[in-house]
């Protein structure tokens, strides 16, 4: 067993539940931060930012900024007990809901086909990024009252939780500190389905002077998932035997594979402003330095349930995957530094939105790919960068952001732009173009399995375009989207699970129309959306989804609470559903599991008061009368069965604005988020 044994750098695989210390870390975080969310409650003096030239003098507005682009600053929304409040689940929260494997937090992709924004080089692991925070996902907040908010969403079980945190203060000297946690466990309804998932980055906010900013931020993402292959016999369900999910067989009786994904970020952001006051209208010049250092590993194994013997039960769902049969295991890692300098001009139209951007800049990656058992890869990635923004009023709006390579990435570029155009009450026009060509993923060109070679592939770079128009209508609540792709050199993994290329371009339609209908208290929240693809020998997504919400939103106790309750509902077309295979984290196709329509259901109630907020949840209330089917996303794997999900809310806000520093202590305008 010498093939499999742990690398001094690797961590070692533990169980996903540890009895008596699996929830303790989680109730330190919480408890800490409501600590400190208490201890807002009370004014500190002389601590904080003044409340003079640059703030935002609203005593109730709590505004934030990216590290990324400080110029820009955007209002933090207002705590109700709206959808995005009651909807926890990461994979129903997009307008189409993606598909996973039947559990919260479980691997993920978009069934309504999308065109994601891509660069250069890229692994390929890309099914958890959907839980991922980043160091650009970061808010700072430029106000002088510290803040904490947290959210706690409970299953039916123990073993059922979520906790999203977010706490920022500002200490002396202006000096800002953010924080944003999310932690997800879910064992699941079915056997060996566990999925955990840990994302955390905080940061430091510092204005060295009034034209310099430093940003230091980290950030951490780990995802470990139990593997189960998915129901054996997905038909057993409908005799009258079943004793119910925990009962069912699954493809990976061992009880043994387990993946693990993990991401360490560290973020060292610069900006320099040679000109610019904080006067607005006035043209600013900053200079920005950004260097970033990061490492991602991933690992899978199944050393099955009997310790040097070959496998046994599992062997026979790896197929030719199954190299060594003691055993079966994949690990990847990479390593890669980022610096970029960009040189920006803009002038604002008013305190928080510019009115044009024209920015200019240089990127270098420098990557160090390992994969077993081949030997380390080193790579380099260089582009140059631009950005435009030309908005210079509410009703016209042009960004745009782009890059070219240059040596080793010659003849790679991407190109990201909107476009926004209002006409007054005949509502709003939209659109969106993405055209990119860039390398093919680390995984796609090879893959070692149980320290084998197993593939060793060179495909050509695809070459991507999307175009999307939209019209809004917001008086009565309409939005109609259109977009097409295409696709050459498409690549997608085969009904072996491995990966391969077309030859000939892939197109997709799309239509998206939503509505959202208001008459006195009853609100209709609906979407509706169509894909059609030309070659449905590559891609097998739903041709049609319907999603919404009938519910109840309004006032009760004399203003004192607001309930929001009703149901939503969920459907889309029978489709060829991709399968999914552990060992790369890849969905791919199959010919032999057909994923019926299933009405989806759920009831909920939600309420706020003050800034209090709770929510409950009676989930896939169709197994009531029909207990004898079930809802798939993916091959084999089912959704859940009926439970009840509990949700609370508290924000704690600073109820006083700190005072302004003593005499001679250095300007503390908000950095970088103020007007310069």
């Amino acid at each position: 067993m010498s093939e499999f044994r742990q690398t001094d750098d690797e961590p070692e695989q533990k169980p996903l539940f540890q009895p008596g210390t699996r929830y303790l870390w989680q109730g330190v975080v919480v408890v800490a931060l409501l600590l400190s969310g208490l201890s807002t409650l009370r004014a500190q003096r002389g601590t904080g930012v003044p409340s003079g030239a640059g703030l935002l003098e609203d005593s109730t507005a709590v505004f934030y900024l990216f590290a990324r682009s400080p110029e820009r600053i955007y209002p933090d929304g207002d705590t109700l007990p709206d959808g995005a409040f009651r909807m926890y689940d990461p994979a129903r929260r997009p307008i189409i809901d993606w598909g996973t494997l039947g559990n919260i937090g479980a691997s993920a992709r978009p069934l309504f086909f999308q065109t994601d924004v891509r660069r250069g080089v890229q692994t390929g692991y890309r099914v958890f990024n959907l839980y991922y925070l980043r160091a650009d996902d970061l808010p700072f907040y430029p106000n002088s009252r510290a803040l904490t908010d947290l959210f706690v969403s409970q299953g039916q079980r123990q073993n059922d939780l979520m906790v999203r945190a977010k706490f920022s203060r500002t200490f002396a000297r202006g000096v800002n500190f953010s924080l944003l946690h999310q932690n997800m466990v879910n064992i699941g309804q079915y056997q060996y389905q566990a999925a955990r998932h840990m994302a955390l980055t905080f940061g430091l906010w510092y204005p060295v002077s009034r034209r310099f900013d430093s940003f230091l931020i980290a950030a951490r993402n780990v995802s470990r998932q139990q593997e189960n292959g998915g129901l054996a016999n997905p038909d057993e369900i409908t005799g009258g035997l079943f004793g119910g999910p925990i009962t069912a067989s699954i493809r990976l009786p061992d009880l043994q594979a387990l993946t693990r994904h993990a991401y360490t970020d560290l973020t060292w952001i610069n900006h320099w402003t040679p000109v610019g006051d904080s006067a607005a209208r006035k043209r600013t010049l900053r200079l920005t330095y950004r260097t970033d250092w990061s490492t991602a590993r991933f690992k899978f194994s199944d050393p099955g349930n009997r310790p040097g013997l070959p496998l046994r039960n599992d062997a026979d769902f790896f197929d030719t995957f199954l190299v060594d049969r003691r055993g079966i295991r994949h690990y990847a890692e990479l390593r890669r530094l980022d610096n970029s300098i960009e040189l920006a001009t803009f002038r604002r139209k008013n305190p928080q939105t510019p009115s044009d951007i024209l920015a200019m800049g240089v990127q270098h990656t420098l990557f160090k790919w390992r994969q077993e058992p081949f030997a380390d890869t080193a790579l380099q990635n260089l582009f140059l960068t631009g950005r435009l923004l030309i908005a210079p009023s509410a009703h016209f709006g042009l960004w745009a952001n782009g890059s070219i390579g240059l040596l080793a990435n010659f003849g790679e570029y991407q190109l990201h732009s909107q476009l926004r155009l209002s006409l007054g009450a005949a509502g709003e026009l939209q659109a969106a173009l993405i055209s990119q060509c860039y390398p093919p993923a680390l995984l796609a060109h090879r893959l070692g399995v149980s320290q084998r070679p197993f593939w060793q592939n060179t495909f050509e770079k695809p070459i991507e375009n999307m175009l999307s128009a939209t019209y809004l209508l917001p008086v009565v609540g309409l939005s109609v989207t259109a977009q097409t792709h295409q696709m050459n050199n498409y690549l997608y993994f085969d009904q072996r699970g491995l990966p391969a290329q077309t030859s000939a371009p892939l197109q997709v339609a799309q239509l998206l129309l939503r509505e959202n209908l208001r008459w006195k208290r009853l609100r209709l929240d609906l979407t509706l959306a169509a894909q059609r693809f030309n070659r449905s020998d590559v891609v097998r997504l739903p041709e049609w989804f319907a999603k919404g919400a009938l519910y109840h939103s309004g006032y009760l106790f004399r203003k004192r609470l607001l309930l929001e309750a009703g149901f939503d509902f969920r459907i889309n077309s029978a489709f060829q559903a991709d399968a999914y295979q552990p060992l790369t984290a890849q969905f791919h196709l199959q010919d032999g599991f057909i994923a019926q329509s299933y009405p989806w259901i759920d009831v909920f109630a939600a309420f706020k008061v003050q800034a209090f907020r709770f929510s409950f949840r009676y989930e896939n209330l169709t197994t009531l009368w029909a207990d004898d089917r079930l809802f798939f996303q993916t091959a084999y794997y089912a959704q859940p069965f009926g439970t009840i999900r509990l949700g609370v809310a508290w924000r704690f806000l600073d109820s006083e604005r700190t005072e302004t520093p003593p005499d001679g202590a250095p300007p503390t305008n908000p950095p970088g988020g103020a007007p310069r």
